[in-house]
C-alpha cells in the first residue's frame, strides 16, 4: 500500500514494489500539494493491484539503444554496413540531443522537438559514422525527410522492445513519422551518358562506367564481379553476367558484431594495421541475385578486359596475386570501392562540361533511360536494377525528363488540332477551326483552347490524352 508524507512545503507518497528480479523494493514521489499526493496515491495503489505498475527504472536512451542493438543485428541477421549506419545514426545523431535521457520520462513532444531540430542538422554529421569538419557548403546541406524517417523507423523499433521488457507501459513514438521530402536526383540522359563513356581512357573506369549505364549496377556489385559470372555463349551468343554477391569496406568491429553468414569472404589487408576489410558480401536483397543480358560492344569489353587480366599477371612474373575478382589492380588485388570512386572524381573534375553527378547517379541514369526505352515497363526495368519493389524504383528512378515531355507535347500538337470532330451538337459550343487570333501553339495557348470546349470534347480530349 502507499502511504503520504509531508516534508517542509512538500507531499512525499512512499510506496513498496517488487523490482524486475523479484526484490521487495521502496519507491518515492513528492508532489507541491497535498490534492496532487492524495491523487497519486490512489492511482499507486491501483496499478500495484491490477498490475500496472510501472517499475521505476534510470534507463536512459542511449543505454536502451545499446541493449538493444546487438539483439536487432542478431535477430535480422545485419550485414556489417547496416550495423555500422545504425550505429552512425546512434552516436551523431540521436545520443546528443536525447542520450542521457531516462526513457520513462521521453514524452511524444520530445520526440517531435527532436526531428525539427534534426531538420536544421548538417547531413555530414553522420555520413560514414563520423564527425566531420563541416565546409560552409555542407553546413547549408541538412538532413533529408528520409534521413529523418530512418531514425524514426530506429526509434520505433527499439522503443517497441522497451515495452516488451517491462520498462515502458508503452511507446512514446509519434503516430506519425516525419514528413519525407523527396529531392530530385541528378542525372544524365542517354546522349550525355555515351559521349562521357568515349571520354573515358582508362579502362578500368570505362568498364565499370560502361557496366553502371547498360546494367545499372551498383558499385557494390560491380567491384563483386568475378569472371565466372560472365557466360559469353548464353541468350545464343548474346551473353550474360550474373549478379550474385557485393564487394564493400566494412569497420572490423562491425564484422565481429553481425551475422558471418551475410560475408563470403574477407580479403587480406593491403596495409598493416588497417581498422576496415574488404569483404564480399550477399546482395542487398533477394531479388539483387540476377542475371543480366550484354549488349554487343559491352560483351567485347569484356572480352578484351580478360585478356588485360592475364596479361597484368604475366608481366608480375610470379609477383602477381589472383584476388579471383573480375575488376583487380595491376598486381592482381581487387579495386576498393573508394579507389574506383577517386577514379571517377578526378574523371569528372577533368571534364567540367558535363553535369555533376555522383558514380551511383549512373545508376539512376540507366535505370530512368530503361523505363523511357521500355514504354514504362516496370516489371522489366526492375528484374534488371535488382530492386526489392516496383515501388522503390518508381519513387527513386523515375526522373521527370524533358524529352519525353517535349514528345507528349508535339503528339498533342500533331494530333488534336487535326482531328474531324463532326458537325457540333444542338446548343453546344464550336471550337473555331482556325486558332484564336493571338494563341500561339504553347502550353498557355493549348490551355485556352481546351477552355473553348464543351464538356464532351473535353472528356473526349481527357481520352485521347491518357490513351
Amino acid at each position: 500500500m502507499a502511504s503520504i508524507l509531508r516534508r517542509g512545503d512538500s507531499y512525499s507518497v512512499r510506496f513498496k514494489y517488487k523490482d524486475h528480479a523479484g526484490r521487495i523494493c521502496e519507491g518515492w514521489e513528492s508532489f507541491k500539494t497535498k490534492k496532487e499526493a492524495q491523487d497519486r496515491k490512489i492511482s499507486v495503489e491501483k496499478e500495484l493491484l491490477d498490475g500496472t505498475f510501472l517499475i521505476p527504472d534510470a534507463m536512459t536512451v542511449a543505454e536502451m539503444l545499446y541493449k538493444w542493438l546487438p539483439i536487432q543485428s542478431s535477430k535480422h541477421k545485419w550485414a556489417p554496413k547496416t550495423y555500422t549506419h545504425t550505429v552512425a545514426m546512434i552516436q551523431n545523431l540521436v545520443v546528443p540531443y536525447l542520450g542521457k535521457k531516462q526513457i520513462q520520462k521521453v514524452q511524444t513532444y520530445d520526440l517531435e522537438q527532436f526531428y525539427a531540430t534534426l531538420s536544421r542538422t548538417p547531413r555530414g554529421l553522420y555520413k560514414q559514422g563520423v564527425k566531420q569538419t563541416l565546409t560552409d557548403k555542407q553546413k547549408r546541406q541538412f538532413l533529408t525527410g528520409a534521413s529523418i524517417r530512418e531514425v524514426h523507423a530506429m526509434l520505433k523499433t527499439a522503443f517497441s522492445y522497451a515495452v516488451e521488457w517491462g520498462l515502458l507501459l508503452k511507446s512514446p513514438i509519434p503516430r506519425e513519422a516525419p514528413k519525407s521530402t523527396s529531392e530530385e536526383r541528378a542525372i544524365w540522359d542517354e546522349k550525355t551518358m555515351l559521349a562521357a563513356l568515349q571520354t573515358m581512357t582508362d579502362p578500368t573506369l570505362h568498364l565499370a562506367v560502361h557496366l553502371s549505364m547498360i546494367l545499372s549496377l551498383r558499385v557494390g556489385e560491380i567491384l563483386g564481379l568475378q569472371p565466372g559470372d560472365i557466360d559469353f555463349d548464353a541468350a545464343d551468343g548474346r551473353g550474360t553476367i550474373t549478379v550474385g554477391r557485393s564487394l564493400q569496406r566494412t569497420e572490423k568491429a562491425a564484422l565481429e558484431k553481425t551475422d558471418p553468414n551475410q560475408i563470403y569472404h574477407i580479403f587480406p589487408d593491403q596495409r598493416e594495421g588497417s581498422s576496415s576489410a574488404l569483404v564480399l558480401k550477399k546482395p542487398k536483397t533477394k531479388k539483387s541475385s540476377r542475371t543480366l543480358y550484354l549488349t554487343r560492344p559491352l560483351k567485347e569489353e569484356l572480352l578484351a578486359w580478360l585478356e588485360k587480366l592475364r596479361q597484368d599477371e604475366l608481366a608480375m612474373d610470379g609477383r602477381y596475386r589472383n584476388c579471383g575478382q573480375l575488376f583487380r589492380l595491376p598486381n592482381g588485388m581487387p579495386v576498393a570501392p573508394e579507389a574506383l570512386s577517386k577514379w571517377y572524381r578526378t574523371w569528372r573534375a577533368e571534364h567540367p562540361e558535363f553535369e555533376k553527378i555522383v558514380f551511383h547517379g549512373l545508376r539512376h541514369s540507366s535505370a530512368t533511360y530503361q523505363l523511357i526505352e521500355s514504354g514504362g515497363n516496370i516489371k522489366a526495368v526492375q528484374g534488371n536494377t535488382g530492386h526489392a519493389t516496383t515501388g522503390i524504383l518508381m519513387d527513386t528512378y523515375a526522373h521527370t525528363q524533358d524529352k519525353p515531355r517535349l514528345e507528349l507535347a508535339e503528339k498533342l500538337e500533331a494530333d488534336f488540332y487535326s482531328q474531324d470532330i463532326g458537325s457540333p451538337k444542338s446548343g453546344s459550343v464550336p471550337v473555331k477551326e482556325n486558332l484564336p487570333d493571338g494563341i500561339q501553339i504553347t502550353p498557355e495557348g493549348m490551355l485556352k483552347v481546351v477552355r473553348q470546349m464543351n464538356p464532351e470534347q473535353r472528356r473526349e480530349f481527357t481520352r485521347l490524352l491518357f490513351a
